[in-house]
């Protein structure tokens, strides 16, 4: 518990500092972060979460660029809906290749930038702030859970 609560300040103390710094002073989308955050909490954390997550968001994100780039050329009626159609089933294939396995990160990526209007510049700075905050929150968080147990173990999260 005390570990989960050494979680819970630091991703608290860093999604803070995302908002008041990230976004008020450098233009950092703080809720493309925070998709990208829950993007890394839900997978195993560590070293191989902050892969999977970050990889899977960004290809979410090119795989969203391709659904307007290729929409947007077909000469045919429904070419939105046809293309979404055949992106969608490669981005579930995709999950065939280890690091890319995670297909909800893909979609997460996917949402984030049809979210900020086709902002792929924007979404990818956000969604590599987001994955790295939520690795070093985890990290931080459970050095600070070890201090909260009394206790000089190693946290429970070991990359």
């Amino acid at each position: 518990m005390k570990q989960t609560l050494g979680v819970g300040i630091s991703a608290g103390i860093i999604a803070a500092l995302l908002v008041e710094v990230g976004e008020a002073k450098f233009g950092v989308l703080s809720w493309v972060c925070f998709v990208a955050m829950l993007s890394y909490y839900t997978t195993e954390c560590g070293k191989t979460g902050f892969i999977k997550s970050t990889c899977c968001n960004i290809s979410g994100l090119i795989w969203g660029y391709l659904i307007i780039l290729i929409s947007g050329i077909l000469p045919i009626a429904y070419s939105m809906g046809i293309t979404v159609v055949v992106i969608v089933i490669l981005m579930c294939m995709q999950s065939c290749i280890s690091w890319l396995s995670f297909i909800p990160g893909t979609f997460a990526g996917a949402a984030c930038y049809f979210g900020t209007g086709f902002d792929f510049k924007a979404v990818i700075i956000a969604l590599l702030v987001g994955n790295v905050a939520a690795w070093v929150s985890q990290v931080l968080g459970g050095k600070l859970g070890n201090i909260l147990e009394g206790n000089k173990k190693k946290s429970v999260v070991t990359d």
